[in-house]
């Protein structure tokens, strides 16, 4: 499952890359800009970089996971795992919940994350762009949206242990506080990523919305 996995996300990150490398010209923010452009050029950046974070972080977090379970019963960390389960990944949801959440979630939004930035990238106009081919970009826009919500609600049909994938990112949400920020004695890199979290908000708002009604000299 870690491998199945791993290997996706691996190709995924490849194919992010080199989007970002092939448009990143193009999605440079000019002052002429009109403001939905300078947003969504934004925006497209950044789904780009945090969709090679995540699969980054998925092929990293399925490898050691993959490790740590084939030395589940070694080590100073070992602890007793309740085997009483009807299939591998249930024990792994049991067991490892903070693994097994992160691995899913992290593929499935990085992939979601590269989709919507070829789709804001598609919609862009191009200078010299006809009306034909604005009304032609407009079609793949509303193709690539909607083959994410297909994929979405796929998901949320072969969904298991929670009820869809928002029901799946709350409860990351709460696992992630309670294991790594919710704890006492209180851990310094949890403080370290909390500020870094603070941190990168502050410039993700800054550069998404900072160029808005600027206008070159």
């Amino acid at each position: 499952w870690n491998a199945n996995l791993g290997a996706p996300a691996a190709l995924v990150a490849a194919a992010v890359i080199a989007t970002y490398s092939d448009k990143r010209e193009e999605l440079a923010v000019k002052g002429n800009d009109a403001n939905w452009v300078k947003m969504s050029k934004n925006l497209c950046r950044f789904l780009l970089l945090s969709s090679f974070a995540l699969q980054v972080m998925c092929i990293f977090v399925t490898t050691v996971t993959g490790t740590m379970l084939m030395s589940q019963g070694d080590g100073t960390t070992a602890k007793v795992v309740d085997v009483t389960y009807k299939s591998a990944l249930g024990l792994l949801q049991k067991n490892h919940e903070f693994e097994y959440l992160t691995a899913r979630v992290t593929f499935i939004q990085g992939l979601l994350h590269w989709l919507s930035a070829v789709a804001f990238e598609t919609i862009i106009p191009k200078k010299g762009d006809s009306e034909k081919t604005k009304t032609m970009n407009k079609f793949l826009t509303s193709t690539l949206s909607t083959l994410m919500f297909f994929m979405l609600a796929f998901y949320n049909s072969h969904m298991t242990f929670y009820k869809n994938y928002g029901h799946m990112l709350v409860r990351y949400g709460q696992v992630l506080w309670t294991r790594f920020i919710w704890r006492w004695p209180i851990r310094p890199l949890a403080v370290l990523g909390v500020s870094s979290i603070c941190v990168n908000a502050y410039y993700a708002y800054k550069i998404i919305f900072s160029d808005l009604g600027k206008k070159e000299a």
